[in-house]
């Protein structure tokens, strides 16, 4: 994915009197490199690009990549995934937003104007065909899929380039529209500007933002899905059947409740934690019935550990345009145990059906993770989360997690999509509570100040927070943030896993239900701790006096030789002072105003204090 995120919803501008939760589509997919006048520099050092491709073209874009593949495609704004439709041909799509080859939205948009976003741009192909009336582009395209709806006044436009003329010409155009089934557009090309070596073709979209009054909710928007993008010779205007059986959707976990567990944890707990079915859907593209020799199943084990195991699903004959959803139970994978910290398995489903058949559609994989972390989401963010409005402020969200064995939690793993300028780099504290009995949130057990979201420059990766110090966990907690303003901190939203049930927020006092469907990127860590307590002691920050009028003193463990930074952060997580070569068991507060403020010191080794202070 992109760094992909929800869609802009406008229309809550007006509600903004009161508070609410929210999502909104991401602004930006960081891992898509960004390209200077539309190319990166890979594209343009690619010399495949220039050359002439010859008919068929072809691409349902199910190879499983982020890019565009090169030996088609020019440039490199489109993100191509397996999350972002809504029943396509096949799986995969190319999706075109809002947001550039960076993952950031593009620097010359506006808000209250349209602006053009991505564009999909073919190689130059040899259609030198004189006076061939038989050459038609096809292609499915689908507004919004469950990403924003682009609205009316959004296009999708597909262009042709004239050679000799060295011009690129709208052909066809669609206005924006909320989610509908994909659509297949037939384009006969016999015009004889286009009927030469060098004819290129591309899709681009107009998107557009709303008002600045809340520019945090200024993300990305207006998605457009394209499949099937076939270019010929030898076509009609009725050749619109694709003699093709093709996987629509990706594998999942095969864990019960969750996409990913720690490890060792998941080591003491098999059978309680593994999912027994295994679903899969595909469809039949064809207008006659097809035969699926075998539905064939395989696991590797990724460490080297034990041997790859296989399981035969038996045969099917699905009908002409149809979608079949198998559920299959009993799944027979054993996973094997290691001395690893961490364990992948690869889990394969295969179509084996006649020979003219894709087969590069015909086969999906899914890494089963065993890492350090709990994970409810599937990796893929689709929105960006989050509470704003008046009351906000000091608002909380939290996850609750229920760890299938004791264990020290060391930091947590998130994901934050990107608003148009930085709209959403606000401070939050991250919070730990213990459940409740009423199943929400209930005592507070750690909190950790001064915290700023964080963008990392790749596709859904997420930024790991350090806790200062472990902290024991011996059941089901939650896992969340309070944060300091009223603005949305738009933390990853991942649509195709619901976990709604299990998050919950607090604006007025009383903790509620999340009524968004989906499951929040929020992953804690955890990790095996020696000797926890000496580790606990050696990292403890005492200020003193406190409260403190002038001269706040510091007693904490100096390892000789070290450098040490100090940071003090007021309450909203707004840094107030610091000193990058602390020297000293003190400082001066005297110039700063009455309150809370939060001191973090770290050194050049890593190691984290944190303490609280009251001045006044």
């Amino acid at each position: 994915m992109r760094n992909i995120l929800l869609p802009v919803l406008l229309l809550l501008y007006a509600e903004s009197l009161f508070s609410q939760e929210y999502t909104v589509f991401l602004n930006g997919n960081p891992q898509i490199q960004k390209i200077a006048d539309k190319n990166s520099a890979v594209y343009k050092k690619n010399k495949s690009l220039k050359s002439i491709a010859e008919l068929p073209f072809w691409d349902d874009f199910s190879e499983n990549k982020i890019y565009p593949d090169t030996s088609l495609w020019t440039d490199n704004q489109v993100y191509i995934n397996r999350t972002l439709s809504v029943n396509p041909p096949s799986l995969g799509v190319a999706t075109l937003d809002a947001v550039n080859s960076a993952g950031q939205v593009y620097d010359y948009a506006n808000y209250n104007e349209p602006f053009f976003a991505d564009t999909l741009t073919s190689k130059p192909v040899n259609l030198n065909y004189p006076g061939n009336n038989t050459i038609f582009l096809s292609f499915f395209y689908q507004p919004q899929g469950i990403g924003d709806a682009p609205e009316t006044g959004d296009s999708l436009l597909l262009e042709f380039y004239a050679p000799e003329e060295n011009k690129w010409n709208t052909v066809w155009a669609a206005a924006g529209s909320p989610n509908k089934d994909f659509e297949l557009v037939m384009i006969q090309i016999n015009d004889s500007k286009y009927l030469k070596s060098g004819f290129q073709f591309r899709f681009k979209n107009i998107a557009s933002f709303g008002t600045s009054t809340y520019p945090s909710l200024a993300t990305n928007c207006d998605f457009w899905n394209i499949d099937y993008v076939y270019l010929n010779k030898d076509r009609n205007i009725n050749d619109t059947v694709f003699h093709d059986i093709a996987f629509t959707s990706p594998l999942h976990s095969l864990l019960s409740n969750y996409e990913a567990v720690p490890w060792e944890h998941f080591k003491t707990t098999t059978s309680q934690t593994l999912n027994n079915n295994i679903d899969i859907s595909f469809r039949n593209n064809d207008d006659v019935m097809r035969l699926i020799d075998s539905l064939n199943f395989s696991m590797k084990d990724l460490t080297g550990t034990s041997g790859e195991q296989y399981w035969k699903a038996g045969t099917y004959t699905p009908s002409p345009f149809s979608d079949y959803g198998v559920i299959l139970s009993g799944q027979p994978f054993v996973f094997s145990y290691n001395n690893a910290d961490t364990s992948d398995f690869l889990l394969t489903a295969e179509i084996i059906t006649d020979s003219y058949d894709s087969v590069k559609n015909n086969k999906v994989s899914y890494v089963q993770k065993f890492k350090d972390y709990y994970s409810y989401d599937d990796g893929s963010a689709e929105a960006g989360y989050g509470i704003y409005g008046n009351g906000t402020k000091y608002g909380q969200v939290a996850l609750k997690y229920s760890p299938l064995k004791s264990g020290y939690l060391t930091g947590v793993d998130m994901y934050f999509t990107q608003a148009f300028q930085n709209g959403s780099q606000k401070y939050f504290w991250i919070y730990i509570w213990e459940a409740g009995q009423d199943g929400k949130p209930g005592d507070t057990i750690k909190t950790f100040e001064g915290i700023k979201p964080e963008y990392e420059n790749e596709i859904n990766k997420f930024h790991k927070y350090i806790f200062d110090e472990p902290v024991l966990i011996e059941g089901d907690f939650f896992i969340g943030w309070t944060q300091t303003t009223e603005d949305k901190l738009n933390i990853g939203f991942d649509f195709n896993t619901d976990n709604s049930a299990k998050a919950f927020y607090n604006i007025s006092g009383e903790w509620q239900q999340s009524s968004e469907t989906g499951s929040l990127m929020i992953r804690p860590v955890f990790g095996d701790i020696a000797g926890n307590i000496e580790y606990n002691e050696k990292k403890t920050l005492t200020v003193y006096p406190n409260p403190v009028k002038d001269i706040v003193k510091l007693n904490f463990n100096r390892s000789p030789g070290k450098t040490y930074y100090l940071q003090v952060f007021d309450i909203q997580g707004k840094l107030i002072y610091s000193n990058d070569n602390f020297k000293q068991d003190y400082f001066y507060a005297g110039n700063m105003k009455n309150g809370i403020y939060f001191i973090k010191i770290t050194n050049n080794n890593s190691k984290m204090f944190t303490a609280k202070f009251v001045k006044q």
